[in-house]
């Protein structure tokens, strides 16, 4: 039977199929390739991204640190972290904690703890290797129950209880470097007061901020401690 002009087409035969079968294997692989190096792209450039912003969160705090912005004589300067890192996740679309730590502490008689950086506590650069912490044990504003003067000598920290001015009448306040056991009991409580005594602790480290960015994916993540003294 003949065909038709438009029912005429190409019949491979099976020499030609074999020529053509591969190109055509050869093609597809291509094209899986090209995706899979498009996604490798991808993940190298958002990898590229959070690490860039977490260095420059890094060099961001400690500018703040060297520039006294942590240290103001102003209570609560943990607030300016999370205005930083509400800032960046704005800019970059990143995931971003930043969570301060700063080593002296209080506990007072009322049971409650007390934190540099927080509502109760102002801490003031009064010399380039000085500093002045004033403690606050409740809400009434002055702010020296008790105030400690922090020097740095070498590898180390000179705290020394400069002041209380709380009611004589309480237990005073526990003074804390870093994790238990405290460096004095009682400071201000019933005697001795501690006032005018002074200790050494080992290492410069008084605030340690913890910093995690991280793609909103999970497809990258950038961890990093800075420790500032």
């Amino acid at each position: 039977m003949k065909l038709g002009r438009d029912q005429r087409g190409f019949v491979l035969s099976g020499v030609a199929l074999l020529l053509v079968l591969p190109a055509m294997l050869l093609a597809t692989s291509c094209f899986a390739i090209i995706e899979m190096g498009g996604e490798a792209v991808a993940l190298q450039t958002t990898a590229d991204k959070v690490f860039y912003t977490g260095n420059d969160i890094e060099r961001m705090i400690k500018k703040m640190w060297d520039d006294d912005l942590l240290t103001d004589n102003e209570p609560n300067t943990n607030a300016k972290f999370a205005d930083l890192a509400d800032n960046y996740r704005a800019a970059t679309g990143l995931l971003v904690d930043i969570t301060p730590t700063w080593m002296l502490w209080i506990h007072v008689d009322t049971g409650d703890n007390r934190y540099a950086g927080a509502t109760y506590c102002k801490v003031d650069h009064v010399a380039p290797e000085n500093w002045r912490y004033y403690f606050e044990d409740a809400e009434d504003g002055d702010y020296d129950e008790p105030i400690l003067l922090v020097e740095k000598l070498g590898e180390n920290l000179r705290i020394t209880i400069e002041e209380y001015g709380g009611d004589l009448d309480s237990n005073g306040s526990d003074v804390y470097y870093s994790d238990p056991p405290p460096l004095w009991e009682g400071v201000g409580g019933p005697p001795p007061t501690h006032v005018g005594e002074n200790t050494e602790v080992e290492g410069v480290v008084q605030l340690r901020v913890f910093i995690n960015v991280r793609d909103p994916r999970g497809a990258a993540q950038y961890l990093s401690t800075v420790e500032l003294g």
